[in-house]
């Protein structure tokens, strides 16, 4: 959650932390608007849950590459401009066809995030020939409902971009395998949560 150009902007993560506790969503909006400071979010145990699951994502950008799929990495940008310019680049990757698009920047205005994979498949779209359907790596090793709620967040955001709705959703678990979740049995949860 944060402030960008005098308007509120939420991500994934926030809508899967207001599910589990509203009071959270009540606490961050505070912070966000400074009237309460942030909690301290150094530790040991969380920044080595953080190295590995970095580790695991490149891990899985490796396995990509040695597919022999064609890669592009997006920069992270936080502020207004950044963001709506790596959601530029996100999109100028889609439409040249990338097999890969990691760190994908999907940003409406209201909600933004970076997908960790966009990931090219032969369906047709306004695009083209192709269309891209969203992937995130996640240490756990069984599926999630609040992973799912993120991606389809950020499939909502890629309807738009590519005027056809992704068929899967893919979440590759902690032990490398790569599970597929057809989108239409949670994109109206996920809409309504949104709401």
């Amino acid at each position: 959650m944060q402030v960008i150009d005098g308007e509120l902007v939420l991500s994934p993560t926030d809508l899967t932390k207001h599910l589990a506790c509203r009071h959270v969503t009540t606490l961050d909006l505070q912070v966000t608007r400074g009237r309460l400071a942030g909690p301290a979010l150094e530790s040991d145990e969380l920044d080595l849950i953080f190295g590995l699951g970095r580790a695991h994502e490149h891990d899985y950008l490796a396995s990509l590459r040695a597919e022999g799929k064609q890669v592009t990495e997006i920069p992270t940008a936080f502020d207004g401009a950044g963001r709506r310019d790596a959601d530029r680049e996100t999109v100028v990757a889609m439409r040249v066809g990338a097999d890969v698009v990691y760190q994908a920047t999907l940003f409406d205005g209201a909600w933004g995030g970076q997908a960790d994979f966009l990931l090219r498949v032969e369906q047709p779209s306004a695009l083209g020939d192709w269309s891209y359907e969203v992937a995130d790596t996640k240490l756990a090793r069984r599926l999630k409902v609040p992973a799912l709620l993120q991606m389809a967040t950020y499939a909502e955001r890629l309807e738009q971009l590519q005027g056809t709705s992704p068929e899967h959703l893919y979440v590759v678990t902690g032990d490398g395998v790569r599970h597929p979740w057809r989108l239409v049995d949670v994109a109206a949860y996920a809409r309504r949560a949104r709401t």
